[in-house]
């Protein structure tokens, strides 16, 4: 296993060059705290931050770190500050960082980028949460400078770089979350709450984690705030991105291997079930009710189920809590306006929604979701049967690229596994598998694979769900047919 060390920069407060970043320090210390689990020598994990984060000390630091990581092979930088640029030449903040005097009492990247280099290390990933800085005398914020980024990391031979945010946009955070956005999907991904992009052997690099916060952080921003904002993720040193970044395999656990994002969008479990529209506590009678589906009518039924959709999410969070001892700061917890509520744990997504049943205008869909599970133990765990048990009869596994039917199908009929009978579709685009010993069913499509049973045992479903999958561990991944064993 790879020898990996890191050094963390949380630069939060400032004498005189800013406001205060809210929850760098809380949110490095924290990643901190998850770098052994992902492949990390504790020995060599460095954090920097409160009073320690003046020029003289962060330049300490870089003089020592050759020392400080000896013969490491690889090496993980976080700093979260502001920067600024001036006559080309980009600047990150320190705490003693001076407005008379703004170029001299920062650390130049450029200056950061050469001491990185000399610690000799084979892969170099440089994260910076760099927020836009307003220069003395000017209106618009000045961030890093775009073309020096590129041309620095371009011409290292060893070092990647992922950015937060363009040079001059803001990096959000969330109160709710308590984190920086993207600082926030970054813990999420060290601390093997996301599968996304991990490879099979639970390797994670620079690429796919920097997919995973485009795609992230733009959603959590949405939630986040009631007016339009944009924070786009940076990528630099594309030559670089195949860097190994963290090993999550043994975070991940056994089991977890089966669920590989290189064939999987996302796993859920998943429940609908149907109710009348007059039974909405925001239901009045002298309503008009749908008469067809279309915006008003979705509006109108998410305005009538807001007091729903929160007694059910009040209700979950309250046995959570009782069953997982989760901390109040562990969970959050949004109704949305849009129909549809969540709540975010470090373990698992719930979500409800309701929509309008486009069979019968009267009534209303409500469909409940598990996601983003931590692994198959904690699904298999006593709490998460006493909270979510009776409630879900399918299990979804939706595939990262839609999967040829027909061929599927065709290798099952020319060599039949043992136990599997299989249905389909005249046009070969659905599938039916029937597996021995369970009396539910399993459904192929282009985009999906559904576990369905009878509710009362969501083990039960992942059971079935674990045992398909390493029946036809083929099935859903790129350029691959299902090999049955």
């Amino acid at each position: 296993m790879a020898d990996r060390a890191a050094l963390l920069i949380a630069v939060e407060t400032y004498f005189e060059a800013g406001p205060p970043i809210p929850y760098a320090a809380s949110d490095c210390a924290e990643l901190h705290r998850a770098l052994p689990a992902a492949g990390y020598n504790p020995a060599k994990c460095f954090l920097i931050a409160g009073t320690r984060t003046t020029k003289a000390s962060i330049e300490s630091h870089l003089r020592r770190l050759p020392k400080l990581v000896d013969k490491a092979d690889s090496l993980l930088v976080l700093i979260v500050t502001r920067g600024f640029s001036q006559k080309g030449r980009g600047y990150l903040a320190c705490a003693d960082t001076i407005t008379p005097d703004l170029a001299e009492t920062s650390l130049a990247v450029a200056d950061l980028l050469a001491a990185l280099n000399k610690t000799k290390c084979k892969e170099i990933s440089v994260l910076l949460d760099v927020d836009s800085f307003t220069l003395p005398g000017e209106v618009e914020p000045s961030g890093l400078d775009a073309d020096e980024l590129t041309n620095l990391f371009d011409a290292s031979a060893n070092c990647v770089g992922l950015l937060s945010c363009e040079p001059g946009e803001r990096s959000f955070e969330s109160a709710t979350l308590r984190h920086g956005i993207w600082r926030h999907h970054l813990i999420e991904m060290f601390t093997g709450k996301s599968r996304t992009g991990v490879a099979k052997d639970g390797s994670l690099t620079a690429e796919a984690l920097h997919e995973f916060l485009v795609d992230a952080v733009p959603r959590t921003l949405r939630r986040s705030y009631d007016s339009p904002e944009e924070q786009v993720p940076q990528r630099l040193g594309e030559s670089k991105s195949e860097s190994v970044i963290a090993d999550l395999g043994k975070l991940l656990g056994p089991g977890s291997e089966l669920l590989d994002p290189g064939r999987m969008k996302r796993v859920v479990f998943r429940a609908e079930s149907n109710s009348k529209i007059k039974d909405l506590t925001g239901y009045r009678k002298s309503h008009n009710m749908p008469d067809r589906v279309n915006d008003w009518a979705r509006k109108y039924v998410n305005r009538a189920a807001v007091a729903d959709i929160k007694a059910d999410l009040d209700n979950t969070f309250d046995m959570v809590r009782e069953q997982f001892g989760y901390k109040r700061k562990d969970l959050d917890v949004s109704a949305e306006r849009d129909g549809m509520g969540y709540i975010r744990t470090p373990d698992f997504e719930y979500s409800v929604s309701v929509t309008v049943n486009p069979d019968d205008l009267a009534e209303v869909i409500w469909q409940r979701e598990i996601g983003r599970l931590s692994g198959p133990e904690f699904v298999r765990s006593t709490g998460f049967q006493a909270v979510f048990g009776s409630m879900f009869d399918r299990l979804v596994f939706e595939f990262a690229q839609p999967v040829d039917v027909a061929d599927f199908v065709d290798q099952i009929e020319d060599s039949p596994p043992e136990g599997v009978k299989v249905g389909v579709a005249s046009d070969a685009n659905e599938a039916e598998i029937v597996l021995a010993g369970f009396a539910g069913k399993v459904v192929v499509t282009p985009e999906s694979v559904v576990i369905q049973g009878r509710r009362g045992n969501s083990a039960s479903l992942l059971e079935q769900f674990l045992a398909f999958l390493k029946k036809f561990t083929g099935l859903g991944e790129p350029k691959a047919l299902p090999a049955a064993k």
